[in-house]
Order: C-alpha cells, then sequence, then structure tokens
C-alpha cells in the first residue's frame, strides 16, 4: 500500500521543481548577443589607441624660424634648393616634388602647404620640415634650413657688402695658394685644373680638389673622401646639373665647364 502512495507524490515533486523548458532560439540569439559583445569591445579600444597614437606621430605644419651664419640672397638660395632637389637619388619622387611644393607655397600659404602634405600622406613628427618628413612606408626624408625656409636675416644682392666679397676672395687665393702648394709638393705639372665640390651632409667651406684632365669622376670622389677626412665606408658620388656622373668618365666628357660646382652626395 506504501508503493501506492509513493508513486504520485515522486511525480508531483518533479513536476513542481523541473526546471523550464528554454526555447532554442532564444539561447542562440542570447550566447550570440553575447559573443558579440566580448568581440567588439576589444576592436573599439584598439581604434582608440591607434588613432591616438596615429595624432602623435604627426604634428601640424609650423614655419621653421632661423638665422644664418652666413649672408644668403634669394637668388643664392633658389639656386642651392633647385640643385637640391634636382640631385635626390633616395626616396619617391613624387614625395619630393610634395614636399618642394609645400616649402614654395608655405611662407604665404600655409594652410595650402598642410593640405598638400596630407593628400601626399607625408606626417612630420615635431611640425617642422627642417627636423625631417616621414612617407606611409616609414622613409625619411631630410632637408637642410636653407632649402625648408629663407633665414631671417635674408639679404638682397645689393646688400652684399664688400667686406663680405673681399672675405670670399681672400678664401679662394688662399685655398688656391695651398693647393698650389700641394700640386708643387706632389710634383704636379700643367694639365692640372681645380673642382670645387659642395658636400651633401655638411654645411659651410666646400671642398677644393686639384685633378689632372686624364683622371675621372672615380678619381675625384676619392679625393673628395680624402679631403674631407670621410671615413673609408662612406660612399661618394659626384652630380652635376641634376645628373649622377658616370665613375668611369672625366668631368669634361660629361659638360662640365669649368668653375662650376659639383654636388658630392655622401652616402652610407
Amino acid at each position: 500500500m506504501g508503493c501506492c502512495q509513493s508513486s504520485p507524490r515522486r511525480n508531483s515533486l518533479s513536476s513542481r521543481f523541473a526546471p523550464a523548458p528554454r526555447v532554442h532560439g532564444e539561447s542562440s540569439n542570447a550566447i550570440s548577443a553575447d559573443a558579440a559583445n566580448v568581440a567588439v569591445l576589444p576592436v573599439e579600444s584598439h581604434r582608440r589607441r591607434s588613432t591616438t597614437l596615429g595624432e602623435q606621430a604627426n604634428r601640424p605644419l609650423r614655419r621653421h624660424v632661423w638665422t644664418s651664419k652666413r649672408p644668403w640672397s634669394r637668388p643664392d638660395l633658389e639656386l642651392e634648393r633647385q640643385e637640391f632637389f634636382d640631385t635626390r637619388v633616395t626616396g619617391q619622387p613624387d614625395i619630393w616634388r610634395a614636399l618642394r611644393m609645400a616649402i614654395e607655397i608655405m611662407p604665404t600659404e600655409l594652410d595650402t602647404a598642410q593640405g598638400i602634405l596630407d593628400a601626399a600622406g607625408i606626417t612630420l613628427p615635431t611640425g617642422d620640415l627642417a627636423d625631417g618628413a616621414y612617407d606611409e612606408r616609414g622613409n625619411l626624408y631630410q632637408m637642410p634650413e636653407h632649402v625648408v625656409v629663407d633665414p631671417v636675416n635674408l639679404v638682397s644682392d645689393m646688400e652684399k657688402t664688400s667686406a663680405r666679397v673681399a672675405k670670399a676672395d681672400a678664401e679662394t687665393v688662399e685655398e688656391s695658394d695651398a693647393l698650389s702648394g700641394k700640386q708643387e709638393e706632389k710634383g704636379e705639372t700643367a694639365g692640372t685644373y681645380t673642382v670645387r665640390a659642395r658636400l651633401s651632409d655638411r654645411g659651410g667651406r666646400d671642398v677644393l680638389v686639384t685633378l689632372t684632365k686624364e683622371q675621372k669622376v672615380e678619381a675625384l670622389a676619392k679625393k673628395i673622401q680624402e679631403e674631407a677626412q670621410l671615413h673609408d665606408k662612406v660612399k661618394v658620388r659626384i652630380a652635376y646639373m641634376g645628373h649622377i656622373l658616370k665613375e668611369g668618365r672625366t668631368l669634361y666628357e660629361q659638360g662640365w665647364k669649368d668653375g662650376h660646382v659639383v654636388n658630392a652626395l655622401v652616402s652610407q
């Protein structure tokens, strides 16, 4: 009799405390929503961090202000800038063109210059072009101050005093005398000539070297390396009128004229 009474009781308790059935659709939706929330949060956080880092690495363009130790006239600066941009052999040509355009327009239209840099994907870590600029591939583009902007003590051609001219003449005579002395010491005879080279890695006075008319550009590069006391591992290439000269030919064979300055491009 006890067995007959206990069976309904167990059924009643089971029904009373049995868990409510779950709908399969609602469960799947809840799981999907939870998973989506977990996946989305880190992505949004990562995007915020990336944007912040990008903003820190690129500063708004600002004008560089500097005072030159030597007198610069506008024609001198324009010639120097032309030679600089015409002799770039590393980096992307379109980036150099964008930098040149921005530099030319920056003195009067800073916002337009900034737009040119932005369109080319150029970033400025300090906002100052004289401190270097980067393209989207991370390549660094460096430019000297006199290429980036005019100095505050810019002078006109008429303001070049006779004292400055006399000083330059005296230095030239002194250098010529020194070269003549070296030629005599080395037993050099007629048929030699002097070349003035402007190094790309420094400012200051140019380097003067003497060659025979038969010596090739390779010999010129070697002499510049010795005269400038450059490291043996440094590579020197000679550029003239926007072209890299061939080492196996003379300067005259490649169109060089007496008295013209050549560019000595120094690289590691």
